[in-house]
């Protein structure tokens, strides 16, 4: 009964940290780009390309390279939450993705926890076992682990600017929906966990 009761409120507590998950930001990306390397491109891109003017184009270059400016300039910013992400796919044209994202990450791990919940508190038996054997099958389509994860190699793959293009500097910041995010997934798999054990030694 105590493996009940505490699995029951693992679950409960999951659900609690899912809402702010979803709605929070999860991830912010910025890209950069130093101010001395735009003037430089600028210079390249303004330099005539017919013999008549090099002069012009060599008196322009060596202006702006002579230029000390230092700062970066901010080129691209963006701030997503789970929900918010899903929105923007489906709203671009992406809605696969999109769609794809809120059923495996965020739906079928819910539906799981509700059929738990209604197995152990509101089902006889009978009726208990067979949400339970249904439980185990949609747990084979819960994807929201695997979206935690892919988010971290996101992250890292980003910060060790290997989508670094050129002079632009791409970084990542992990925001509070993220770790809300992971701590659903973490609760959750341990009340599976907990009421799987529990299930085998004591059978509805």
């Amino acid at each position: 009964m105590k493996r009940k009761t505490f699995s029951i409120l693992l679950f409960v507590l999951s659900i609690v940290f899912l809402v702010p998950g979803l709605t929070l930001p999860l991830m912010s990306i910025e890209a950069t780009v130093e101010k001395q390397a735009m003037l430089n491109l600028t210079a390249q891109a303004l330099t005539p390309e017919d013999d008549a003017n090099q002069l012009i184009g060599s008196m322009l270059q060596s202006f702006v390279y002579q230029l000390d400016v230092e700062g970066d300039v901010i080129v691209f910013e963006s701030t997503r939450s789970l929900l918010g992400t899903m929105s923007e796919l489906i709203s671009h044209g992406h809605v696969v993705v999109g769609v794809l994202i809120g059923l495996f990450g965020v739906l079928i791990p819910v539906i799981k926890i509700l059929i738990v919940l209604c197995a152990w508190v509101f089902a006889a038996p009978g009726l208990a076992k067979q949400l339970l054997s249904i439980n185990a099958q949609l747990g084979k389509w819960s994807m929201s682990d695997v979206f935690v994860m892919s988010l971290i190699v996101t992250f890292l793959a980003i910060n060790a600017n290997e989508y670094a293009i050129n002079t632009v500097q791409m970084t990542a910041e992990f925001g509070p929906g993220f770790y809300f995010f992971t701590v659903y997934c973490l609760l959750a798999i341990a009340a599976s966990q907990l009421m799987h054990n529990t299930n085998e030694t004591k059978p509805l």
